[in-house]
């Protein structure tokens, strides 16, 4: 199962075309790393769209919430659970209660970048009921090979570029503050190179905060076939910083690897699977 980032409505029959069996859609204020966000009288035409062409519908619910948003949630909720969407991504815990309130918890998807490590941590979450966990990015193949044979219902980004960090606070604007420079107007993009590294991290501040992403995208394309062999079926991929155009090259090239044919992509890369989950700055630095 190939879900994917979409940017635009019109998008929905090429991606079909291409194999995709699901696409995320942002909603307003809710959701965060988001290619599109939707309008909430929008959403019946998106859902009646995925349904005709068989394509389910996911929704991005990043944003962690506080006490003044609860009242919006529980009205997105209700919407989700009259349309029937397929899926609901969520990153604050305190969302599964208002979901099982309304007896959607089997929609939700829990997905917060970095937590999921461990086949303790994916046993806690699905048995609340919950449809999938997403792991973290930086696992090692090993790891997720081995929390892929234990619970194959598991979520993995499989290629596109993925979050280190996420803040609520407005980092960039604070820099150019400190440092006297004009404050970009929102969104603002720029690349982060850290003194222990040498390849640019795009780092954006929006509405809804700051965010760092991986130096470059990642991709599973040599990988794929340890991941079907312990049965996982969930595989992600987000096309933030690109177009629905670059989505159906990349699920052509994952049809490819996937009838046995071997793939590169050289904008690409698999080298976290390769490496150690921890490594600490400090031996970085004295290399």
């Amino acid at each position: 199962m190939f879900i994917t980032t979409i940017h635009s409505i019109d998008s929905l029959e090429k991606l079909k075309r291409a194999k995709a069996d699901a696409v995320i859609i942002g909603v307003e204020h809710y959701s965060i790393r988001s290619c599109i966000t939707v309008k909430k009288e929008d959403l019946q035409l998106w859902k009646k769209k995925c349904k005709k062409l068989g394509l389910k519908l996911y929704i991005n619910f990043l944003r962690l919430c506080m006490d003044e948003d609860l009242s919006g949630v529980r009205e997105y909720f209700s919407i989700f659970k009259e349309l029937d969407v397929d899926g609901i991504y969520y990153a604050d815990e305190g969302l599964y209660y208002e979901a099982k309130q309304l007896g959607i918890e089997s929609k939700l998807i829990y997905q917060p970048e970095t937590l999921v490590a461990s086949s303790a941590d994916v046993d806690f979450y699905m048995s609340l009921g919950i449809q999938s966990v997403s792991l973290a990015h930086e696992l090692s193949l090993e790891e997720v090979v081995s929390i892929g044979t234990h619970n194959p219902d598991i979520e993995i980004l499989v290629h596109g570029y993925f979050s280190i960090l996420y803040s609520r606070r407005p980092l960039v604007t604070n820099y150019l503050e400190a440092v006297n420079k004009p404050v970009c107007s929102l969104p603002c993009h720029y690349d982060l190179i850290e003194q222990t590294r040498q390849e640019r991290m795009p780092i954006v501040q929006d509405e809804t905060g700051t965010h760092i992403f991986s130096e470059m995208p990642i991709n599973s394309l040599q990988e794929m076939w340890d991941f079907t062999d312990v049965g996982m079926h969930r595989f992600r991929i987000d096309s933030l910083f690109f177009d629905d155009d670059w989505t159906v090259e990349i699920l052509d090239l994952y049809d490819l690897a996937l009838q046995g044919i071997k793939i590169t992509d050289d904008e690409s890369s698999n080298r976290w699977y390769l490496e150690e989950t921890i490594k600490k700055k400090e031996e970085q630095v004295n290399e």
